[in-house]
This record gives structure tokens, sequence and C-alpha cells, in this order.
């Protein structure tokens, strides 16, 4: 079978399904914009590049709601002009897999109108009830409300093209219209488990050379993909800064690069990082600023943890809660509905409210005083992460796509 990827950024949510496909023996071709910081070399499998010809244009004669839909557009026209490389030699895919959301799948069924479609959906704008209303910790005001409705139309476009529609949690497909429902199939992408419960259970992992030896220090974790408010950058640096002014041994391992991945940058036009280490208290010596890192590192993270915070809005749940979960980190996370989701108050973790810094900073607290407490909650994240263990995803698109589920997958999780 012919399988055609596409993302803007290789290899992104199919970093498994892809090379797994091609190790089975499928022809496999990913079509990306660019390369992940952290992107493995292609198993398996052909890794093609498209490029915009120019970016969205910032004109006045242009309606700012529009301003999304057309960088849409030039996402989506230049990846079928890559895709004539593959028309010119010849090769027709059976299936298109691809993400949607930045327009590079909005002509893929024109480019090849005989194959079949699954389409990845994140996220559908919503002006109640989610991130946006969330953060403005009220009712949005009408313009705001228009250009979230303006948004959802590319995602539309592609729902109306595809075969099947993926969305990877329940609360992220409950986003959708309820009359669109029916069209929704959750299948998350998946976590190596039984790789991430070996980082904490047989101590092997280095210990991170900006600590003080093990055993003499605190460790409080945090980690996101840009520093931002949808992540709760400003909470967790406050709750950090008031946890070393009463615990002169807690060190704070702090992952993630200092940009906006998701909403808007600071008014003010700083980072948010640089008003972490412009505004607060933090101790420089007991506050380490990794950046984006490398799995080695990461992982070495997450096995010194002794109590990982992790805060978002309603919206995409991120890979390293549970990669968290399942490498047995003690958490403490917001208690917001895509959390909700995967953990429980008291059981698997400790929910607090994303936008009370002296909660959080009371229950960390409490837990870093509590080791047999902390030992329950790490044994139960790790149980309750076993759900979104890749194979299980591999196994669902398996079946949606009708080939035969493997009998084996050694050596496609990077084991």
């Amino acid at each position: 079978m012919r399988i055609l990827f596409c993302h803007p950024n290789y290899p992104a949510q199919f970093r498994r399904l892809a090379p797994a496909l091609a190790a089975q023996g499928h022809e496999v071709v990913f079509l990306a914009r660019q390369s992940e910081w952290h992107a493995p070399q292609p198993q398996g499998l052909r890794l093609l590049r498209y490029e915009t010809h120019r970016s969205a244009a910032a004109a006045e004669a242009l309606h700012p709601y529009l301003r999304r839909f057309e960088a849409a557009v030039l996402e989506g026209q230049a990846v079928v002009r890559a895709c004539q490389q593959l028309i010119e030699q010849g090769w027709q895919p059976d299936w298109i897999i691809n993400h949607v959301g930045f327009g590079n799948g909005l002509y893929l069924s024109d480019a090849f109108p005989a194959a079949r479609r699954i389409g990845l959906f994140e996220w559908y704008y919503n002006p109640e009830g989610a991130d946006v209303d969330f953060l403005a910790q009220g009712p949005l005001e009408l313009d705001r409300r228009l250009r979230l409705r303006t948004w959802n139309a590319q995602i539309l476009v592609e729902l109306a093209a595809c075969d099947h529609a993926v969305v990877p949690t329940h609360w992220q497909a409950r986003q959708f219209p309820r009359h669109l429902a029916g069209r929704l199939r959750v299948i998350h992408e998946g976590i190596d488990c039984d790789r991430l419960a070996a980082l904490r259970s047989n101590g092997s992992m280095p210990w991170p050379q900006v600590l003080p030896p093990r055993g003499t220090c605190e460790v409080l974790t945090y980690v996101s993909r840009g520093f931002e408010d949808y992540r709760g950058f400003p909470q967790a640096m406050q709750t950090i800064a008031a946890l070393q002014r009463r615990r002169p041994r807690l060190h704070a391992l702090v992952v993630g690069a200092d940009t906006v991945a998701y909403g808007a940058t600071r008014s003010d036009g700083r980072s948010w990082g640089q008003w972490a280490r412009d505004d607060l208290a933090l101790d420089p010596c007991r506050t380490h600023w990794l950046g984006a890192v490398q799995e080695e590192t990461y992982h070495a993270v997450l096995a010194a943890s002794d109590v990982h915070l992790y805060l978002t809005v309603p919206f995409v749940l991120s890979w390293s809660l549970l990669e968290a979960m399942a490498a047995g980190c003690t958490l403490v996370s917001s208690a917001t509905p895509p959390v909700q989701e995967v953990l429980q108050h008291g059981v698997s973790a400790l929910l607090v409210d994303f936008f009370a810094v002296d909660a959080q900073v009371q229950v960390i607290e409490a837990l870093l005083d509590n080791p047999d407490q902390r030992a329950t909650l790490s044994q139960a994240a790790r149980s309750a992460a076993q759900p979104y263990d890749w194979r299980r995803g591999l196994a669902a698109w398996q079946q949606l796509l009708g080939v035969d589920t493997p009998t084996t997958a050694k050596g496609l999780s990077g084991e």
C-alpha cells in the first residue's frame, strides 16, 4: 500500500505511525516544510520538502479575519506543487494522512483524487468554554467571536474532503459541533510507555549536571514547548519563585524555548522568559533554563523530578503530560478539562486552579514533605498513562486503514 503523510513539521504526530507502517512494507512518503529540532532520521520512508512561495499578506485590503485563511491557501498551494514531483514519477497514494489546521491538506484531494483521506484534527475554535474565554476570564467581545468563527473555515473545508477524521482526545473531539460528532474517531498518537516507565525504575538515567549531587536537593520540573500563558508559564514561574523563598534546597529544571507556540505574545514586547528573569525573584543559581532539549536530556529531567508541574488552559493536551505520567512523575496539574480526561484528583495527581499560585505552592510543598504520597501518585500516574501507549494507537490506525495489525513492533520506538 502507498501512503502519503503531510504535516508542515516532520515528523510531528506521525513520528511513530509513519515509520511503523514503512517497517511493515508499505511505501510511505512524508511531505513536510521543515523538520523538528528533535526529528530522527527517516526510517524506511521517503521525506520530501515543500516551501511556500511567499508569506501571507498584511495588506490593508485583506480583511484581518482572512489572513489566517490566506496563509492556509499558500500552504496548500505549496504542497500541491511539491506533489507534482510524485505525479510525474507515476506515484499515486492509496491513502493520504495529513494534519489539519495549517492548510497543508487543503488541496491534497485535488492532487490525488483517487486517494482516500484521513485528517488528523486537533482543534475547533469556540468563543465559549475553551481556551480564549478561559484566559480572558469572561465573555469575548464580538470582534473576537467573529474572528474565531472564520478561523474554522479551513478546518471545515478539509473535513468535507476526508473519508475519516481522527481527533487525539475526547475533550478535543467535544470542541466540534455536536452534529459532526459522528464523523470523528478518537485515536491518540501515543507515547512509549515501556521506555518512559524505565526512566525512574532502574536508576540508570544520568543525573542532570546542573543540579547538586543526588539526594542533596529537591527538584521541581516544568516542561513546555514554548513559554506562554496557554501552558501556564506565568503562574508556574511565580510558583517556583515562591517555593524557592520557602525551601532553600529547591531547584527548578525548566525545559522549553522562550517563544510562543500558542496564543499571543506579551504586549510589552518582552518574551515570557525575559519577563520571568526581570520581574520575579527567581534564584539564578537554582533556576536552570535548559532550552529546547534533545530526548536524552528530556528523559533525564523526568527521571530527576520530585514534583512535575503541568498547567494548561482548556486546549490541546501536551505530549509532555502523558510522558511525565508514564515516567512515574508525581504530578501537580491544572484542574482543566483536557487534564481531567487523563488524571484524577487525589488518585493519579493533585489538580489545582490554573490561576491560583498560592494553591500551587501549598500543594507542591505538601508533596515535597510527603514521599509516601508522592510514591502513591507516581504509581497511579504510570498506570493512567497505559491507555495512551503508542502501540494501541498504531492498532487503531491500522484498523482504520484496513491493514493487518502487526504481531511485533520491535525497533519502531527507539528501543
